[in-house]
């Protein structure tokens, strides 16, 4: 086991080596939902990096009388999906998860076609009505799928006399009649929607200037007449900034771009983005996708790198070469270790010295007396296992009760698991820690930016 002065000096070497490096970007969004008001209020952070800026307001469903949308703070999860089966039968679109089977979702529909929405359940918006879910238009729903990755903060309270600082928005059809059915969300912006919308007569965008940094989100603040009006989206330079058709502004490459947004002819309103910095040069890498801004942080922390200049790889296996690897590497390579006695670890091997100072640290042992397996595909919880040993073996009070699977830890991974859970390190998916299956390089390197943020 290493010792705790040993952590520390770690970690002012780590400090000392990324001095130059820029620090973990902030998640963009913290998103609050008020039960008893029915709204979702997403916030994005002031200059202290608080979250106090409220940028976009929702009208949302939760749970109905015999039903819980449980109260308290949660994160979002890695889980999402574009259609969702729920336990009544019915579906949703857009389901993000933020604690065990609890979703931000689209409201229901009988089956996974966009032309199946249930029509009583667009209606009950801004009511008491969902099973403990949080329903939202399906416009809405997409934005938190599209924008708000895993780690978002999320907040739940019930405070019935206040709303939200942008007050409870209305739906965008007040109450969809059986005539007026036609079996789609008005909101929704999937190709063939039959809704006929109004164009906007006045347009207002503010600020006229942003600047961003690549891989970074923003919501410009619009103004339309009529307020219910659908605006029309275009980026004058797609490689430098995208934007999406609810406004969302996604930062791709250095450069300028004018983002516009139109109503009827001739009526319109501009912002300049100016973007700086670069996305990861990796082609399978989408940087929408849960992980990106931690495995951005982790690539230019030096933790990990491509396995080719244009690829990164993100779900092949992580073995335990390349687990030690990395912390071998964070310690700045030490000195000579002893041998570390494996036949299947020669000094010819990449990964010889690292594996010999893990083992020398305790960080690692081998699968036998003779053998190390460096090839092997780690598992979850060997990599809690590796992380906690590297941390000190630290005493945890964190619990795995609430995970169905917990019975499948191992014995002597138990406590490891448990550590990596209350750190945040591992978040488990659909109330499952899937502590046997093995840890792909982007989850690896997701859990360690947050172990060494």
């Amino acid at each position: 086991m290493m010792k705790r002065y040993r952590i520390a000096a770690c970690l002012l070497a780590l400090l000392l080596l990324t001095v130059s490096v820029s620090a973990a970007p902030l998640l963009p969004y913290s998103i609050e939902v008020n039960t008893a008001a029915n709204t979702v209020t997403v916030y994005t952070t002031d200059e202290a990096g608080e979250y106090t800026v409220p940028v976009k307001a929702m009208i949302c469903s939760t749970a109905r009388s015999g039903y819980v949308t449980p109260t308290g703070n949660f994160r979002l999860t890695a889980f999402r999906s574009p259609w969702r089966l729920m336990v009544d039968g019915t579906y949703g679109q857009y389901a993000t998860c933020f604690q065990g089977n609890y979703l931000f979702h689209s409201i229901c529909y009988a089956d996974d076609s966009h032309d199946a929405m249930i029509r009583e359940a667009y209606n009950d918006l801004g009511n008491p009505a969902s099973m403990g879910c949080v329903r939202l238009q399906t416009i809405d729903a997409k934005w938190i799928y599209d924008n708000c990755p895993a780690g978002t903060p999320v907040r739940i309270y019930d405070d019935p006399d206040d709303p939200g600082p942008l007050g409870k928005p209305e739906k965008l059809v007040d109450e969809i009649t059986p005539q007026m059915h036609n079996g789609w969300d008005p909101t929704d912006p999937a190709d063939g929607n039959p809704w006929v919308f109004t164009k906007a007569e006045k347009i207002k965008i503010k600020p006229s200037k942003v600047k961003l940094t690549a891989g970074e989100t923003y919501v410009p603040q619009v103004q339309a007449e009529p307020e219910d009006a659908v605006i029309v989206w275009k980026s004058s330079d797609d490689t430098v900034a995208k934007v999406s058709a609810d406004g969302t502004i996604m930062a791709l490459s250095a450069g300028k771009t004018v983002i516009t947004a139109y109503g009827e002819e001739n009526v319109k309103s501009s912002c300049t983005v100016t973007v700086t910095g670069q996305l990861l040069p990796y082609k399978d890498l989408d940087p929408k996708a849960w992980y990106y801004d931690e495995l951005k942080a982790a690539v230019e922390k030096g933790l990990f790198s491509g396995v080719s200049e244009e690829l990164f790889a993100p779900d092949s296996s992580m073995t335990r070469a390349m687990a030690v690897q990395v912390l071998y590497n964070m310690e700045k390579k030490p000195g000579e270790a002893q041998e570390p006695g494996f036949e299947d670890v020669r000094e010819t091997d990449w990964y010889y010295d690292a594996v010999a100072w893990a083992v020398e640290s305790g960080i690692v042992t081998g699968i036998s007396e003779t053998r190390f397996a460096p090839d092997r595909p780690l598992t979850r919880q060997d990599l809690a296992m590796i992380l906690w040993r590297y941390a000190g073996s630290p005493e945890t009070k964190g619990t795995l009760d609430h995970f169905s699977d917990a019975d499948a830890v191992a014995v002597y991974a138990g406590q490891a698991m448990a550590w990596a859970v209350e750190e945040g390190l591992m978040q488990g998916e659909n109330q499952m820690l899937m502590p046997k299956k093995t840890a792909t390089r982007v989850q690896t390197a997701v859990i360690m930016q947050r172990f060494f943020q």
